[in-house]
């Protein structure tokens, strides 16, 4: 009843390092509300009483400001909202996808790209990403048909240079949003997740993850043979045997699986303890979201 509560960016982010980042601008808390009013119009109101209720259970008390004894539940979350810790307030941000709210519509959803323009606007480091959907085979009074249901709610994620976010995690994340990449989508999203926590080795090792599981895709769909347990360096060489991109690409392409076989956490450390530095893992972020560009824009995959 309560998972995807409780799952929000601050409870994902207990336990990471501390790293010194941009605080979120009065500006930017102020147009998500402006744009909440606007866009909700009468559903404003009772939209926030709602969001008021989620943030209650979230964190457990029934007033939410140092002013709520004196202000009603919708005051009390805009109060909130305005003057919590920056955590907080992106907590709330992703309550709003995740709790059936009314106004709150998916997979399209004309929120999402308005926040992330304000992160932009203001500078600030984060970058909130879309629904992930799949379809599933159904039957609807009597008759068989296709649905479609979310798979993962829309997340606040740490962005690092904006002209690597630009060119080449944002079209990653669009791309890997095809209902096709759904376990691509799925791994990458938790490797950008441990990266945040610090958790390096696991971000290593969803980032093989992710990489191999766009291999298989883009070979079965270009109908090249392949086995479900076929390594990252036997798939990359049957996609470079079958493509237009010289043989010259797979050392700097297999780089991300040799990344994951020798210091990710996919292998036992033994006696000696692997410490991962951060800059290994953005690399590994960041080299894996532009070879599944290269691959993709190489490869047809739909």
């Amino acid at each position: 009843m309560f998972e995807k509560l409780f799952d929000v960016f601050s409870r994902r982010d207990k336990d990471s390092t501390t790293v010194k980042v941009k605080p979120l601008t009065k500006e930017f808390r102020n147009r998500v509300l402006m744009l909440l009013r606007d866009e909700l119009k009468y559903d404003f109101t009772p939209f926030l009483g709602e969001l008021h209720q989620q943030a209650a259970y979230l964190y457990g008390k029934f007033g939410l400001s140092e002013s709520s004894s004196r202000s009603s539940p919708e005051n009390d979350l805009v109060n909130f909202f305005l003057t919590c810790p920056d955590e907080n307030c992106l907590d709330l941000i992703e309550l709003i996808f995740r709790s059936n709210l009314r106004g709150i519509s998916w997979p399209h959803n004309p929120f999402i790209p308005a926040i992330n323009q304000f992160f932009s606007i203001d500078d600030l480091p984060y970058h909130l990403t879309n629904y992930s959907i799949e379809e599933y085979e159904t039957i609807f009074y009597g008759t068989p048909t296709t649905a479609r249901r979310i798979t993962e709610y829309p997340t606040i994620i740490r962005k690092d240079s904006e002209l690597i976010h630009k060119k080449a995690m944002e079209p990653t994340l669009r791309l890997l949003d095809a209902s096709i990449f759904k376990n691509a989508n799925d791994e990458f999203l938790k490797a950008l997740e441990d990266h945040r926590k610090g958790d390096y080795r696991d971000c290593l090792t969803k980032c093989g993850s992710a990489f191999e599981s766009v291999m298989k895709v883009l070979c079965e769909k270009n109908s090249l043979p392949f086995k479900a347990t076929d390594t990252a360096s036997t798939l990359l060489k049957t996609l470079l045997a079958n493509g237009k991109l010289d043989q010259f690409w797979e050392q700097p392409l297999i780089l991300i699986a040799t990344l994951r076989n020798r210091l990710s956490s996919s292998h036992g450390a033994g006696t000696q303890e692997k410490i991962i530095p951060e800059h290994v893992a953005t690399y590994a972020i960041n080299s894996t979201a532009s070879a599944i560009l290269l691959l993709c824009s190489t490869f047809r995959w739909q």
